[in-house]
C-alpha cells in the first residue's frame, strides 16, 4: 500500500480535476488488488461497502477517529452550519451536464462522506467541517506489476489559517496510522469479496448499559471495588464457539501483552500500572484477580483511579464490563472525557474478538 508521487493523480485525465482546481492535493495512495480486471471498480466499491461495519482497522486508528469526532462535537467543528450546503458549496453544484446526469453513487461505506459522482473507473466523495473541505477521489488504474489497483487521492481546501494548522497537526497521524489502516481494510475487503462468511456471521448485535443503576446487582457483585464511580457493560450476541472460556475471550479482546494502542491509552493517558511480558497470570498487562465458571476479572490501578475489567461468557453472549473507582480528583476529570471514546470502541472490540474466536 505505497504512497505515490502526485503525478500518479495529476497526470491522469480524471474528471475530478474539473471540479477541484481550487483544492490542494494532499496524498495519493495505491491499494493492491490481486487478480483485478479493468471492469472491477464497481465490484471493489461493493466490497468496501460490505466490509465497512467489520471494525477491522487497528484499535489505535479507531481511537484516533473517536477522539476526533468527540473533539468535533465539543468544539462545534462538525455542526450542520459548517458542512456541505452551508459553509461550502456542494461539489455536485459544479458538475458538468454529463456528470450531473450520472448517479451520485454509493458512499462505499465511507459515511459521513457524501457521494459526488460515480463512473466506471472513478468516483468522488466529499466532507466539510469548520476546519476543511475535503474530497476523497477513488480511481481504478492499471498497476505497474500488471492487473489493476485502487488509487486514493485526498484533496483539501483548508478554512483559513485555522484549517491549515489543523491539517498540519493531523498529517503524521493521517499518513502513519489512519490511511494505512483504511487501505489494509480495503485490500482485505477485495480478497474476501465473494467468500461466504462464517455461519451465522450476521449475529453481531451489541447491547450496552451505562451507570451503576443500569447494571444488575449480581454483575456489580463480581467487581472487587468497594465503591464504583463508573461502570458500563457491553454485550455481544454471537454464534462463536460456546465452549470458549472467559479467559480466551479476554485474550482475544486485549492480547497477551498490551499493544501500542493499549499502551497509549492505558499507560500514557490513564497511568495504569501494567505488567510486562507474557504471563498466565496476566492479560495485556492486567492481573487476573479472580474467575468463576463463566467470568474472569482483571485488575490494575494508577495513582488516581482503580479499574476492573470483567469478561463474562454465556451461551450465545459475551460481555465486557468496565468498573472504575476514582481515587483522586483527577479521575473525575480525566475519565468522563475518555469514557465517550471508550464507549465508541467497545462494540468493535467485542466483534473483533468474536472474529478471532471463530477463526481459531
Amino acid at each position: 500500500m505505497p504512497r505515490l508521487p502526485d503525478a500518479f493523480h495529476t497526470d491522469h485525465p480524471w474528471r475530478i480535476h474539473e471540479l477541484t482546481r481550487d483544492f490542494e492535493l494532499e496524498d495519493v495512495w495505491a491499494v493492491r488488488m490481486p487478480g483485478a480486471g479493468p471492469d472491477d471498480f464497481p465490484t471493489m466499491l461493493a466490497a468496501m461497502q460490505a466490509s465497512a461495519g467489520r471494525a477491522r482497522e487497528p484499535l489505535l486508528s479507531r481511537f484516533l477517529f473517536a477522539v476526533r469526532w468527540k473533539l468535533g462535537a465539543l468544539l462545534g467543528w462538525d455542526r450542520p452550519k459548517a458542512g456541505i450546503g452551508a459553509r461550502v458549496q456542494p461539489l455536485r453544484d459544479r458538475l458538468p451536464s454529463d456528470l450531473g446526469e450520472a448517479p451520485g453513487g454509493s458512499d462505499a461505506g465511507l459515511s459521513p462522506l457524501t457521494p459526488v459522482y460515480q463512473l466506471d473507473d472513478e468516483c468522488a466523495l466529499e466532507l466539510a467541517a469548520k476546519t476543511v473541505h475535503a474530497v476523497l477521489h477513488l480511481a481504478w488504474a492499471p498497476a505497474a506489476s500488471g492487473g489493476h489497483e485502487l488509487r486514493m487521492a485526498v484533496l483539501v481546501r483548508p478554512n483559513g489559517l485555522f484549517g491549515r494548522l489543523y491539517m498540519a497537526a493531523i498529517t503524521p497521524f493521517r499518513r502513519l496510522i489512519v490511511f494505512p489502516a483504511f487501505l489494509r481494510q480495503w485490500e482485505h475487503a477485495w480478497r474476501d469479496h465473494g467468500r461466504p462468511g462464517p455461519e451465522g456471521g450476521s449475529v453481531s448485535t451489541v447491547d450496552s448499559a451505562v451507570g451503576v443503576h443500569s447494571i444488575p446487582g449480581s454483575l456489580r457483585a463480581l467487581s472487587s471495588l468497594s465503591h464504583i464511580d463508573y461502570v458500563d457493560v457491553f454485550t455481544l450476541r454471537t454464534d462463536a464457539d460456546a465452549g470458549t472460556t472467559p479467559e480466551r475471550w479476554a485474550r482475544a479482546m486485549f492480547g497477551d501483552v498490551p499493544s501500542v494502542a493499549e499502551q497509549v491509552i492505558w499507560r500514557g493517558l490513564l497511568g495504569l500500572r501494567l505488567s510486562r511480558g507474557r504471563s498466565p497470570e496476566t492479560v495485556a498487562g492486567w492481573k487476573i484477580a479472580e474467575r468463576g465458571e463463566d467470568w474472569i476479572r482483571l485488575e490494575t490501578a494508577s495513582w488516581f483511579l482503580t479499574g476492573n475489567l470483567l469478561v463474562q461468557a454465556t451461551e450465545g453472549r459475551v460481555s465486557l464490563g468496565t468498573f472504575l473507582r476514582y481515587d483522586r480528583r483527577l479521575g473525575h476529570c480525566v475519565w468522563p472525557v475518555l469514557s465517550a471514546v471508550h464507549r465508541r470502541l467497545a462494540p468493535g472490540l467485542l466483534r473483533d474478538a468474536a472474529s478471532d474466536v471463530r477463526a481459531a
